[in-house]
């Protein structure tokens, strides 16, 4: 459906209806003048309503400028706050008419020229000299109300630094009135660092409004900002506690947000904004009032109560940037952003407001002098005010766009408050030092005098030093010579007893591999004695006539025990028995008997026995046990006498060794203790020495530091004793610096011009080129997003003339031949050199992407073509 706009008559006949019923109502106390303004009143504002959709038509830039019924419905709604105290004379009816038609006309306009067109609308119809009006006598006593209201924010909410200059006050006091409307919606537009928050913020805290303001996470989705809408609708709708929602074109993480807005501001009913138990809940907190009101509390209009206490209590604030195409797409897509809101268009700032800004932070400087701050802050705004012509300048001739915002005005200024803080830091440091320098040479020529003659007791000193050092030098060579004559000597006597320790064990090995043969004999003969007891000894004694064997037997054993080799002649048996008279000592004394030392003639006597045949452990076991094991013990140690035979020399040559060897460690010892006692002496005198030398270093090197600092002394004092030249070299390297900076400056020039390397789009600037032949300028780009172009496409986009890539490359090859020939360095004034090896580097990796790109699309054509046969086009076959 298509609502068609009422005529003029109807119109006239609705807006005077409502004007004049407030005007004549007794309440208000109207003078009877300013009752009979109403009607040329009325037809003034239809007549600059239809005058003002005539003349700002919507375009690209300026989509918002659609002008409708809503908006000459707010400038009388706005009229209608007015009462005998605001409005007591025609004069100042008009002249709020006047304000209500600046803030919902003129707020919304872009640039200077339609602001200026719309005041020259308002002086036509209302033929007033000033277009303004001012809701306080004059700027003193609003900025005045502003501090105040700033200072109660700073002490109750948090902390806020704003300037006050005009045109923030005006912006201050149009969101103000947004505010106090019943449905308060603005719609800020400005560049980033305008304001837009800060100045909401503070006209909120005027009108006694909590700000609420969504807190973006990384999981922030539609239904967050649902339940923070509903939490919003909970707090007007029902505790009654008017809000102001805060919104910035960086907090719409989804376009999906604005369809919630979207609704919001044109009816406030938001689909399933809450749950079904929640509405009823809401509708029963309500219901009450609805009955207070006279209206039916029925479900339906109980919600639409609730909804209404939303729309009137809950202010919405959006803060978008008029940057790029976003706005003016959300616009076109959520018609509501514009048609239910009050636009406050901010624009740069004036001069005033720069140098307002500016001065106020400058006084916060304490380094800087206050004489200074006035124009200090006048050229600040000169800069910045320069950069925006130029920027304007710049998008006439390249069509680009270059912003400056107020940020980047408060950040010069920041740069500059702490470049000036460090700079006059370093030059206060600089004069300290001087000054401490100034004090030092005017003592330096008395240091110098002291010094010398601190210098000739330390030569005096060193020399006495040099003297003792060389004396210890003598005395150490000496013992150090006497040391190492008896370490030669002790080392040689070491290597003579580890010949001696090594003939020792070659010694005892031998021996006791002789002793390893002799062992299985003294076994058998221990195992010979194991056979004898007490009881069969004390049996073979008891025989009165034994057989001749075991008498043979106890005879050998008689000849064993003979005393120093004397062999006894009465060997019977008697004499044996005399032997076996004590038992137990005979048996002891056979377990402990000297095999070592027997003499040969026993062992000559006791030859006979062995010879005999029967002279056999095995025969004679038969007769006599304790006469076998004696037998078998004979055998044995006459075994064990032969082969100690062999050994005993051995073993006596084995003593001798070893005596010699304890007596060459012995002397080693000896040795080893003197040389350590000779070492100790040594180290002593060594440490002296040491100890000596290191005091003479010491005193060598407070001579030499103390003649080096004599030395400087002299020589800074020669070199400050001629001053006459010094002004002069200041002025010529500031010259240089002034002259280096300026070329530097210029040269800088030549790489700005290929910044574009970097910002251009590759790959839309690839599509425009194959579908265009060329690159898009950006009003064309505009007109072409907005289906007004004028540029006429390529006949096939999918397959251009190759002439069309020939173009770029070459322009793009021919770049880079440029490129590579520039120098690696560039001198500037002999002492100052530019490094330019990087940023080629950099150039030419940039512009290598840009003919990738071509080569590689081109390749990607032609490789297209042969798969599916189709002929590329050149101009020739374009022609045919």
């Amino acid at each position: 459906m298509f609502g068609h706009q009422p005529s003029s008559d109807a119109l006239f006949h609705i807006l005077n209806s409502i004007l004049s019923q407030h005007l004549a109502n007794p309440i208000h106390k109207f003078d009877k003048s300013v009752i009979n303004l109403c009607e040329p009143l009325v037809q003034t504002a239809i007549n600059l309503h239809q005058k003002v959709a005539a003349t700002f038509l919507p375009t690209a830039v300026k989509f918002h400028y659609n002008f409708n019924l809503r908006d000459i419905s707010n400038i009388f709604t706005g009229m209608l706050y007015a009462n005998f105290e605001t409005c007591p004379n025609p004069n100042m009816l008009l002249r709020l008419w006047t304000h209500e038609c600046n803030r919902v006309y003129g707020d919304k306009l872009v640039d200077k020229s339609d602001i200026n067109t719309f005041n020259k609308l308002m002086l036509e119809m209302v033929r007033l000299a000033d277009s303004k009006y001012m809701p306080v006598p004059d700027w003193e006593r609003l900025h005045k109300l502003l501090e105040e209201a700033q200072d109660r924010y700073n002490d109750f909410v948090g902390a806020m630094n704003l300037v006050l200059f005009e045109d923030a006050m005006a912006h201050i006091c149009r969101i103000s009135r947004i505010m106090e409307s019943s449905r308060g919606y603005a719609l800020l537009i400005g560049v980033g660092g305008s304001g837009k928050q800060s100045l909401t913020r503070l006209a909120a805290s005027i009108s006694s409004l909590d700000v609420f303001q969504i807190q973006l996470t990384k999981d922030y989705g539609i239904n967050d900002l649902k339940a923070n809408i509903a939490t919003l609708y909970m707090k007007c709708g029902v505790k009654n506690s008017a809000s102001c929602f805060l919104m910035t074109d960086a907090e719409v993480a989804r376009e999906q947000f604005l369809v919630l807005i979207n609704d919001l501001l044109a009816s406030g009913d938001i689909h399933e904004l809450f749950p079904d138990d929640e509405v009823e809940n809401i509708i029963n907190a309500v219901r009450n009032e609805v009955k207070q009101l006279g209206i039916m509390d029925n479900r339906e209009n109980c919600w639409k109560h609730f909804i209404e206490k939303v729309r009137s209590s809950l202010k919405v604030v959006l803060c978008f940037s008029p940057v790029g195409t976003t706005l003016r797409v959300r616009a076109r897509n959520f018609p509501s952003l514009v048609n239910c809101t009050t636009i406050d268009w901010f624009h740069e700032w004036p001069q005033e407001a720069l140098e307002s800004v500016s001065y106020r932070f400058l006084q916060e400087i304490e380094v800087l002098p206050k004489e200074l701050a006035p124009p200090v802050s006048r050229f600040m705004a000169y800069v910045h005010k320069t950069v925006n012509d130029i920027s304007k300048v710049y998008l006439l001739n390249d069509k680009r766009y270059n912003y400056t915002t107020p940020k980047s005005f408060l950040e010069l200024i920041s740069l500059y408050t702490k470049l000036l803080r460090e700079k006059v830091k370093a030059n206060q440091d600089r004069r300290i030092r001087l000054q401490n320098g100034l004090i030092k040479l005017a003592s330096c020529s008395k240091e110098v005098d002291a010094l010398q003659e601190v210098l000739k007791v330390q030569e005096v000193e060193l020399k006495i030093k040099n003297e003792e050092a060389d004396n210890l030098i003598v005395v150490v060579s000496t013992e150090n010579e006497k040391v190492s004559k008896e370490r030669a000597f002790a080392s040689k006597e070491e290597k003579n007893v580890r010949q001696i320790e090594e003939d020792v064990t070659a010694k005892a090995k031998l021996c006791e591999e002789d002793f390893r043969k002799a062992q299985p004999a003294l076994i058998a003969a221990q195992e010979a004695l194991n056979t004898l007891n007490k009881n069969n000894l004390t049996e073979l004694k008891s025989f009165g006539s034994p057989p001749e064997a075991v008498v043979n037997v106890c005879s050998a054993v008689l000849v064993l025990f003979a005393q120093k080799g004397k062999i006894p002649k009465d060997r019977s048996w008697k004499a044996c028995r005399q032997i076996m008279g004590n038992v137990d000592k005979f048996l002891d004394n056979l377990v402990n008997y000297d095999k070592k030392h027997i003499h040969p003639d026993i062992i000559k006597a006791l030859q006979p026995y062995l010879a005999d045949p029967e002279f056999d452990p095995e025969k004679i076991l038969a007769k006599s046990s304790a006469a076998a094991g004696l037998c078998s013990w004979v055998i044995n140690i006459n075994r064990f006498y032969d082969v100690y035979l062999v050994v005993e020399p051995k073993e006596r040559a084995l003593m001798e060794a070893e005596q010699e060897l304890t007596d060459a460690r012995d002397k080693l010892t000896a040795l080893n203790n003197r040389l350590n006692e000779l070492e100790e002496e040594l180290n002593v005198l060594q440490m002296k020495y040491d100890d000596a030398l290191a005091k003479k270093q010491k005193c060598q090197d407070e001579a030499d530091k103390t003649a080096f600092t004599i030395d400087l002394a002299n020589r800074l004092i020669d070199e400050i004793a001629d001053k006459t030249d010094i002004h002069k070299h200041r002025t010529d390297i500031l010259t240089k610096v002034k002259f280096g900076l300026q070329s530097i400056r210029q040269h800088c020039k030549t790489f700005m011009e290929f910044s574009y390397l970097w910002l251009w789009d590759k790959q839309q600037y690839l599509a425009e080129v194959k579908k265009y032949g060329r690159p898009l300028t950006p009003s064309e780009r505009d007109d072409e997003l907005e289906g007004v172009g004028e540029v006429k496409p390529l006949k096939d986009e999918n397959n251009p003339p190759l002439s069309v890539y020939k173009e770029q490359l070459d322009k793009f090859i021919a770049l880079e031949g440029q490129i590579q020939k520039w120098d690696t360095f560039q001198d500037f004034n002999i002492w100052l050199r530019l490094n330019k090896k990087g940023f080629r580097a950099g150039v030419l990796n940039q512009v290598g992407k840009w003919i990738s790109l071509f080569k590689m699309d081109l390749i990607n054509r032609v490789r297209n073509s042969l798969m599916v046969r189709r002929p590329l086009q050149t101009k020739e076959r374009q022609h045919k």
